[in-house]
């Protein structure tokens, strides 16, 4: 078990924060109350469990999130408020927010975005190029793989602080809202970072046995990290960040990022990222895997794989529609609005969005979530009407 205890505040000492967080949590309860999220859990189980994506048996539509950022004031962030409890205020302003639409969001804390988290574990630290952070490179010579430090969650590192901060949000309201993971990155990505991204890529076919030692540890790291996640919210996790917006039954598995399907051809995802990612499947149940950029060169390999439950991309990266008509039905895919065009595919507005994603279900019979990015677009009864109507199926 995982000691949190020296970062964790004494909670009997209250301030004005955490009247305003008291009251937050309350109305995210009432917005939300339990016949709201069995429905959500119920519509969300048949996208990812059911047979066929055509015969979607509980509302004749798909499952869709429609998430905007632009949350009014609300009640002021007081001044004595923590880093940790801006946060806790900030998100639930927006679970509440986004309540007025009824749509498939669960409410649930965001942990953040850090790529360093499980480099970290191996005592890598961030630093900045560009104004941009980057996990910094321990590997300065292929044979450093074998003298790293053991993978451990040490306090001072990212990976002990992204825990910490779940633990906090899950105590502070006594399990009544669940947490989602942080952004946890696939083996490939974390031992591309530890090694140096150019120099992994090159380095692939000179040194393949360090690299598979070294995605091995990264492997084994990852699912330490998952089980600690779990033991640090009481199993309370929702083991998703691409998007955390998503309810993910027990069976389905946990999720991580592999942002170099788009750039390295199916060979080697297949000598270097499959394994591995099969490896995590094996110990939860399923995994789910998220690119940014196009897959549709792995649609095939994707097929293959034996755990595979769901894949995440943007319908602006990666032709849904073709790898759509490539994939196996067994496979959700969790399909998001990207500000980013690859190879020419427009960028779609929400309603062109939900409208692909419930075309490509009902012709194809492939799952299809459709997430955002976010919206500006207001929450009000024409555009609720508007996007109910283009995920019909």
């Amino acid at each position: 078990m995982i000691d949190l205890s020296s970062k964790m505040p004494d909670m009997s000492k209250r301030n004005h924060a955490d009247d305003v967080i008291d009251g937050l949590i309350e109305k995210v309860l009432t917005a939300y109350p339990a016949k709201r999220l069995e429905r959500i859990k119920t519509q969300s189980d048949d996208t990812w469990n059911s047979q066929n994506g055509k015969n979607n048996k509980n509302s004749g539509r798909i499952s869709y999130v429609v998430l905007n950022y632009n949350v009014p004031e609300g009640p002021a962030v007081p001044e004595d408020a923590a880093d940790i409890q801006k946060e806790m205020i900030g998100q639930l302003k927006l679970m509440l927010h986004n309540s007025d639409i009824d749509d498939e969001f669960y409410p649930a804390f965001s942990s953040g975005l850090e790529q360093v988290t499980i480099p970290s574990m191996f005592c890598c630290v961030k630093e900045s190029i560009s104004a941009s952070d980057h996990v910094k490179p321990v590997i300065k010579s292929p044979q450093d793989v074998y003298s790293l430090p053991d993978f451990e969650i040490r306090e001072g590192y990212v990976c002990h602080d992204m825990l910490w901060k779940m633990a906090y949000k899950h105590k502070r309201t006594n399990g009544r809202i669940p947490v989602y993971i942080t952004d946890i990155q696939g083996p490939f990505s974390c031992a591309a970072q530890m090694w140096g991204i150019q120099d992994f890529l090159c380095d692939l076919g000179d040194y393949p046995n360090e690299i598979h030692h070294l995605l091995s540890l990264c492997t084994d790291a990852i699912i330490k990290y998952y089980h600690a996640m779990y033991e640090a919210v009481e199993e309370d996790l929702i083991p998703i960040h691409c998007m955390p917006v998503l309810w993910v039954p027990k069976d389905c598995g946990v999720a991580v990022s592999d942002d170099f399907f788009a750039v390295v051809g199916k060979h080697t995802v297949k000598e270097f990222s499959v394994p591995y990612l099969e490896k995590i499947g094996e110990e939860f149940g399923g995994v789910t895997a998220h690119t940014c950029g196009s897959m549709n060169h792995l649609p095939e390999l994707m097929n293959s794989m034996k755990t595979l439950k769901a894949v995440n991309f943007g319908s602006s990266e990666t032709d849904l529609t073709k790898y759509a008509r490539e994939c196996d039905p067994k496979i959700t895919l969790i399909v998001h609005k990207s500000g980013m065009s690859v190879g020419g595919l427009p960028l779609l507005n929400h309603e062109e969005h939900i409208k692909l994603c419930a075309n490509t279900q009902k012709n194809t019979g492939v799952k299809v979530f459709s997430i955002p990015m976010y919206t500006d677009e207001p929450i009000d009864e024409i555009h609720r009407k508007i996007w109910e109507d283009a995920a019909k199926l």
